[in-house]
């Protein structure tokens, strides 16, 4: 007779994870990766509830540099977290000899009165921020604290999620070669639990050497039953969360152990906090416009948060290298949508956006956002203007007397060609550089001397942008020759003195050739990893010259093996429908 199963009321905790009661969890796991349910008391006293508990293979050095990583960083634990901001810190050294306490101790300058965010954001929910006091919550005496540390921790969205104070404990148990880490919140009860922490009063995250495990466990607070977190099933939010908590803990831990370094380093231009406080305010007063009233065809949540994040970057750029907003002017070369040049314009920057195609968007902004947007295709003026030797020997010239001739291509008609004595001949439309430099739909990059250009994503432009003599800062996204055609580059290992990087994809080829030639032609380069919502992320970033001598554009352009087809590619861009990015 077949063994009969249980009613879902009568499943432990236990048995509710083993037969899948949390399905999401067990579909994107293996079975030795499951951890196992604490169903005996926490090591950390009778207070608490212990939650999962998993075998580990690295040591406490290991468990430590992870966890102090994780507490600068609480956005690696929760993409609902923004980051944190350290608000004290103090560091305690033992002598063992005289059991003497030494601490090394960090406050935050005008912790009592520095605004909360660098930028002031409408509808910031808060609590309870005065307090910057270290919580202490009931543990074993044998642990000592090593590090106490109060943070502020700032959501992604402080219009729906608490910003709050928690302190962070690690401390240290000699007897069981043991290492705590502790999370308690600066609040007064769970009424006042921020969405993105579970109900407990402190999180208690336990690496035990001697056992090699480790475990979670809540501390429940005093207006709860002592058992809540006992019987709650594993898809409530508080088990989701302990399960994250103790995986994040387990996996940075074993990277550590194995050597793990950061491959991208992010910040290295702009501080973080003034790029990220300045992107929640950018959010708060442009997100929802810009989303309810998208009128492409792709997805307006990531198009609008990523050129969002770009316009808070360059903002911060902009404050930091020049002395006003109306020192210079902008330019956004292959501006697609817009959406970075209505942010900018919105914030008090002076600029114009040119793509070769106008986009249905366009039409939603104001119209002085509208009549800042030009249709214009883009053909850089050492293409059409006389060599400086030409020059030098007819100063009245202006142009180079060159001739393009463009296939004609009707797909409509599906024709291109006439009969000619029996013949095919291919239809062109010809173009001089005359002609060219007086077409008001044409745009030779010759700017005011204090603009700064912007290339987002801009594909063929990408390579050019950094040879147009003016400050810039382009985010390589297709790879493609001075003249405009598809290619493929290599990477350049040990470019501008970086440690040399594995990996060979086109897009880190094309981000190498990109600054290879921005050096050359004599701009000291700096790499910036954008936080924003693409793998095409890497931004260059020129607006300083360099010590070394610059070669010209014309060396440059003959180094890369001419640019004779960028006109041709650029008028048939003309007659093509725009890509989306």
């Amino acid at each position: 007779m077949a063994e009969s199963i249980p009613r879902k009321s009568e499943l432990t905790k236990h048995d509710k994870w083993r037969t899948g009661a949390h399905q999401n969890f067990e579909s994107t796991l293996k079975p030795d990766e499951i951890p196992n349910i604490r169903e005996k008391e926490s090591p950390l006293g009778e207070e608490w509830c212990g939650i999962f508990e998993t075998k580990v293979e690295f040591k406490t050095q290991h468990f430590m540099t992870a966890m102090s990583n994780l507490i600068d960083s609480p956005n690696i634990n929760s993409t609902v977290i923004l980051r944190a901001d350290i608000l004290r810190r103090n560091k305690f050294i033992y002598f063992s000899e005289t059991d003497e306490i030494k601490t090394d101790k960090y406050v935050s300058p005008n912790i009592d009165d520095e605004p909360l965010l660098t930028e002031p954001c409408e509808a910031v929910l808060t609590t309870n921020l005065n307090d910057t006091d270290f919580r202490k919550v009931p543990v074993s005496p044998d642990f000592k604290p090593l590090h106490e540390i109060v943070r502020r921790m700032i959501p992604r969205n402080p219009s729906k999620d608490y910003i709050i104070n928690q302190t962070c404990y690690i401390m240290s148990n000699v007897k069981t070669n043991s290492t705590l880490v502790l999370y308690t919140p600066n609040i007064s009860g769970p009424e006042e639990t921020p969405f993105y922490l579970p109900p407990a009063k402190s999180i208690g995250i336990l690496f035990n050497g001697n056992e090699s495990t480790l475990s979670i466990a809540y501390l429940p607070f005093e207006s709860h039953d002592p058992n809540i977190f006992k019987d709650m099933s594993p898809s409530d939010r508080s088990i989701r969360i302990a399960y994250r908590l103790l995986s994040t803990a387990k996996k940075h831990s074993n990277g550590v152990m194995n050597g793990y370094t950061k491959r991208v380093n992010h910040d290295q231009v702009v501080p973080k906090q003034q790029f990220q406080d300045r992107y929640i305010l950018l959010k708060q007063k442009y997100a929802k416009f810009l989303v309810d009233n998208w009128c492409e065809s792709t997805d307006p949540r990531k198009h609008v948060f990523e050129d969002i994040a770009i316009a808070a970057f360059l903002i911060e750029l902009w404050t930091l290298i020049y002395p006003s907003r109306q020192s210079f002017e902008f330019r956004d070369l292959g501006c697609g949508n817009g959406i970075l040049v209505y942010i900018l314009i919105m914030e008090g920057y002076k600029g114009q956006g040119i793509d070769a195609r106008a986009r249905k968007s366009w039409d939603s902004f104001p119209e002085n956002i509208k009549n800042s947007l030009k249709e214009q295709v883009i053909i850089p003026s050492v293409l059409l203007r006389p060599h400086p030797l030409q020059y030098a020997q007819n100063p009245c010239i202006v142009d180079n007397e060159q001739e393009w001739k463009v296939p004609i291509y009707d797909k409509a008609q599906h024709q291109g060609t006439v009969k000619n004595n029996g013949k095919n001949v291919q239809l062109v439309e010809c173009y001089t550089s005359a002609e060219l430099l007086a077409d008001p739909q044409i745009n030779v990059t010759e700017f005011h001397p204090n603009t700064f250009i912007i290339g987002n994503h801009s594909d063929e432009l990408t390579c050019w942008i950094p040879l147009l003599g003016y400050p810039f800062m382009v985010i390589p996204c297709c790879s493609h020759t001075l003249s405009g055609d598809r290619t493929r580059y290599p990477v350049i290992k040990g470019l501008n003195g970086r440690a040399s990087q594995d990996g060979s994809s086109t897009y880190q080829g094309l981000v190498d050739h990109a600054e290879y030639l921005a050096i050359l032609s004599g701009w000291k380069v700096e790499r910036e990893m954008l936080r924003i919502p693409s793998t095409r992320n890497a931004a260059l970033i020129g607006y300083q010259r360099s010590e070394y001598a610059a070669k010209s554009i014309y060396e440059i352009i003959a180094m890369e093996g001419g640019a004779s087809k960028w006109v041709e590619n650029t008028m048939a861009l003309t007659k093509k429908k725009p890509r989306d990015h």
